[in-house]
């Protein structure tokens, strides 16, 4: 504690005075400087910014200081430097800055901000981009969205758009009260479109529509109104190679028309407006229609031509036609012609000649006749005479063979037996074979040779039975 005594004691403010003398003294004039926006921390009630600054080598950080934009100075420089970058100040950006050095007892070290040079930004951000587009064509993802084959009727069309942005809304309406009547099956997927957030948004949106691919014939970006301020989000390499990656054509139409950014660079195709990408959709639906209609046209000229062609070919071999039946006619004629002639020449000859061999013939005719009933009228007189030979003595033979039978007969007759003592017994005109045939009572007739007599049965009996 003497010693404390024996030497000066300074307080806190003293020292703090001292630095912001000394300070003031050697950093009495501004300084450019270049830095990196670590945090903006903008404050949109009082005006004023407090932009973490700092300075960082291969990810490790140098250097961080503290700064101040007032609130008045903050107004003019975020306006001059979106006229310049068309972008708003935003972290991570590497801007120059025109910087007071000041330190104050209570508030500390800190850089007081009254300008920054946007070009210097500009530049950096178009080296950014170059790079990048370097990058993309490096690796192959330049052209390559470009390279899908678009739908001849890209009916289904997934959406990355804000759901009030009125691009959405003017693409909405022209497109479903187009004059033609077309019928499109829309899908939005809802994503920032601007400022930092908008690349991981986008990117979210694309990601969904991928895993729906088979959904989809085609995907539109469509941002209005806005100027080209918060574009630079589509200046990302990052965004920009998921776009010329996505397996289904990209169709941008972000809203400006100058300074065209990475993103829609990579796409399959890039409008303006997405009122021009609305009538691009409806286009290729009149192309069709039209390219349709054209074949329509074709075909049917095609189809008439094909039809005279084929008639006029008709006609060329009907005219051949008739033209050989003519000449073959005409050559079937001179052919009967001559074969009439030959038959009229040589018919007379042909008739003598036929008419002597009949002549001929007849004589052979009746000689064989003559000499054939000759031949046949004695072969009758031997067949006569042998038929008459063998029927006289066949009918002698038979002749004999009656006069046995007869003699049978005559001894068989019923009278011949009925003289030989023989009875025969009747009842009621039946002739009695068995005395199981009578029965007591029953009148019998006998008849004799000469006569017959009646009598009643008064008994019966069979043999060995009474």
């Amino acid at each position: 504690m003497s010693n404390s005594t024996a030497t000066s004691v300074f307080t806190l403010l003293d020292i703090g005075k001292s630095l912001q003398r000394m300070i003031s003294t050697h950093y009495h004039k501004p300084y450019w400087i270049k830095t990196e926006i670590a945090k903006l921390n903008a404050y949109t009630k009082s005006g004023h910014c407090y932009p973490d600054l700092v300075e960082k080598q291969n990810g490790q950080v140098l250097a961080q200081m503290r700064a101040t934009i007032w609130s008045d100075t903050f107004k003019t420089i975020s306006k001059q430097f979106e006229d310049v970058t068309r972008k708003p100040l935003s972290e991570g950006m590497t801007v120059m800055i025109l910087a007071k050095v000041n330190y104050h007892p209570n508030y500390g070290f800190s850089l007081n901000i009254v300008d920054i040079d946007a070009s210097f930004t500009l530049g950096e951000m178009a080296k950014e981009k170059l790079e990048s587009l370097k990058r993309l064509k490096t690796e192959g993802l330049f052209n390559l969205n470009r390279t899908l084959t678009f739908p001849k009727v890209p009916k289904r069309i997934a959406i990355i758009s804000v759901e009030t942005s009125k691009g959405y809304q003017d693409f909405l309406n022209i497109i479903s009260h187009n004059k033609y009547g077309f019928r499109f099956e829309l899908e939005l997927f809802p994503a920032l479109l601007q400022g930092d957030n908008a690349i991981t948004s986008i990117s979210k949106a694309l990601e969904s529509i991928q895993q729906r691919k088979l959904e989809f014939d085609a995907v539109t970006i469509i941002r209005g109104g806005g100027g080209d301020v918060g574009l630079s989000c589509y200046d990302s390499f990052i965004l920009a190679s998921k776009v010329a990656r996505f397996p289904l054509p990209v169709i941008s139409g972000i809203g400006h028309s100058t300074n065209e950014t990475l993103v829609e660079m990579v796409t399959y195709i890039n409008k303006i407006t997405p009122t021009d990408v609305a009538y691009f959709f409806i286009d290729s639906f009149k192309d069709c229609l039209e390219e349709l209609s054209m074949l329509h046209s074709e075909f049917n000229r095609l189809v008439k031509f094909k039809l005279k062609e084929e008639q006029f070919e008709l006609k060329a071999l009907h005219q051949q036609f008739k033209t050989q039946v003519d000449t073959l006619l005409q050559r079937h004629d001179f052919m009967l012609k001559q074969q009439r002639q030959r038959i009229k020449s040589t018919l007379p000859s042909y008739v003598r000649s036929r008419f002597d061999s009949l002549t001929q013939l007849s004589f052979q005719l009746k000689f064989m006749t003559k000499q054939g009933f000759q031949t046949e009228n004695q072969q009758l007189k031997r067949l006569s005479n042998t038929l008459q030979r063998e029927t006289s003595v066949l009918l002698a033979k038979n002749h004999n063979t009656l006069d046995y039978l007869s003699s049978n007969l005559k001894l068989l007759s019923p009278d011949q037996i009925l003289k030989r003592g023989y009875t025969l017994n009747l009842v009621n005109d039946k002739i009695i074979k068995s005395v199981s045939d009578l029965k007591t009572g029953d009148q019998l007739k006998t008849m004799f040779a000469d006569g017959y007599a009646e009598s009643k049965v008064i008994k019966t009996k069979l043999n060995g039975k009474n």
